[in-house]
């Protein structure tokens, strides 16, 4: 009796579905990975996640002692959403700054401890409990990068070296009296620039993958230039017209 043939078929691929709205891969830029070939470390988007909430919070429930930052963008701070927030969070750097510029501030944070650091009351400041959570999440951050890959660690905190062979050396206990007793200088990166926020925020609520590129590469220009000695940033083409790099009065004053 002759047997049919049965037809064979190549096996079916599962469908590969789209990429979410907060998954969409942005270009590739520097990244820390525990080690070469592995996935990125996560821990840059958590933390700017965390700081974008406490800006919307911020926008939505205080109207006294804010950020400018806060004022100048508050309209587009309330509307966020969580896809929203998320997309700004997955750049690549870190949008929370705690004077990781200033090695003089964290000379005096590390070699004496008990010495009063006032801030500028313009300056603004977060509510201390969750500034408290902040600064220790970026400080331990801070600390984790730096032993993976101190050069892309640097660049990607806008941390100058002095600044970071001190944290890279700190104690857990160490970390955790600096994040109690200075809570007040952790705040927004360039939050005296709102120019960048703003084309940050309108690109993530766009959710233009190749908007969100562009501030992204823009935010790594101002982080490089701003690690450069002060003799070598003339005629480097780092700022974008479109931003403003004046400084308050008090803050020139300050300097």
């Amino acid at each position: 009796m002759a047997v049919a043939h049965r037809e064979r078929h190549p096996p079916k691929t599962p469908a590969t579905s789209a990429p979410s709205a907060t998954s969409a891969p942005l270009p590739s830029y520097p990244t820390l990975r525990r080690s070469s070939g592995g996935p990125p470390l996560n821990g840059f988007h958590e933390v700017n996640e965390r700081c974008i909430e406490m800006l919307i919070s911020i926008a939505r429930h205080e109207r006294t002692r804010s950020f400018a930052l806060v004022s100048e963008l508050r309209e587009l701070l309330e509307s966020a959403d969580r896809s929203m927030r998320q997309r700004a969070a997955r750049v690549s750097f870190l949008l929370v700054d705690m004077e990781f510029g200033k090695p003089d501030f964290w000379h005096v944070v590390c070699s004496h401890p008990g010495q009063q650091l006032k801030t500028p009351l313009w300056r603004g400041s977060f509510p201390r409990g969750s500034a408290i959570q902040l600064a220790h999440a970026t400080l331990m951050l801070a600390w984790n990068s730096l032993r993976i890959d101190p050069l892309t660690a640097r660049i990607l905190l806008g941390m100058a070296q002095p600044v970071a062979e001190r944290i890279v050396c700190l104690k857990f206990e160490e970390i955790d009296r600096i994040a109690h007793k200075r809570f007040r200088h952790v705040r927004p990166r360039w939050d005296d620039r709102p120019a960048v926020w703003r084309r940050l925020l309108l690109a993530a609520q766009s959710n233009d993958v190749k908007s969100l590129g562009a501030v992204n590469l823009h935010a790594l220009q101002l982080l490089t230039g701003e690690l450069l000695p002060e003799g070598e940033r003339r005629g480097v083409p780092f700022a974008d017209p479109s931003v403003s790099t004046q400084r308050s009065p008090e803050d020139q004053a300050l300097r």
